[in-house]
């Protein structure tokens, strides 16, 4: 009896070890397969996740879409650099004193926003989470112009943006919003739909390529 007792104790022993090494083997495998699903893509040569950031809304400002009585989207002709180069600095003077200061000639379309579409554009600009990184191109060519209209149905503010080279202009007062490329593909085809829609001009709505599209749409 003694000895048998041994034996079992022994076997219990032995039992619980392998139990134990079991758990910490299945941890261990658990924690490699997570490692091996964590998905990543390239942009321009540089990693970034799949799953967006966490992007920080600014709190400064205002939000135009929510005082605004109307909000039309202008299309330029061509570049706005092209015709009114010296604005790139300081493109505040675009809208001055309730006055929109673009040549008509350099205006390709303009497109007055139902209330459907401006929900899509604020959730887009000011709600969404789409940045994968923060990162914007170096060049800045322009072509699309977002006007808020107050009460007296003057221009009180503005958005301008480059959907091809992922950047914009915010003027003053206005609250800003994360400026990536992931943002500006979702842009880039709201604008073409609308573009579309009003048999506006394409060379007016020049913007991201279709591969850059196809990742995001």
């Amino acid at each position: 009896m003694i000895i048998y007792s041994s034996n079992r104790s022994t076997i219990n022993y032995f039992l619980l070890l392998l139990m134990h090494y079991t758990i910490l083997l299945y941890l261990l495998l658990s924690f490699l397969s997570l490692s091996a699903q964590e998905q990543v893509t390239l942009y321009k040569g540089k990693k970034a996740r799949i799953t967006p950031i966490v992007e920080t809304h600014d709190s400064k400002g205002f939000e135009p879409f929510k005082i605004a009585e109307r909000v039309e989207l202008l299309f330029y002709t061509s570049n706005r650099l092209l015709w009114r180069p010296n604005a790139e600095k300081n493109p505040n003077g675009l809208v001055t004193n309730g006055q929109l200061n673009i040549p008509a000639d350099s205006v390709a379309g303009r497109v007055q926003l139902d209330s459907a579409q401006c929900s899509d554009w604020q959730y887009t600009l000011y709600q969404s989470q789409l940045c994968e990184e923060l990162m914007v191109a170096g060049c800045y060519e322009p072509r699309h112009l977002l006007v808020f209209y107050g009460h007296d149905d003057k221009p009180f503010g503005f958005i301008e943006i480059c959907v091809s080279c992922a950047g914009a202009w915010v003027s003053e007062g206005l609250r800003t919003f994360v400026v990536c490329p992931e943002r500006m593909a979702v842009l880039g085809s709201m604008v073409n739909q609308i573009a579309e829609k009003n048999n506006i001009s394409s060379t007016a709505t020049r913007t991201k390529s279709a591969e850059q599209k196809r990742k995001f749409r």
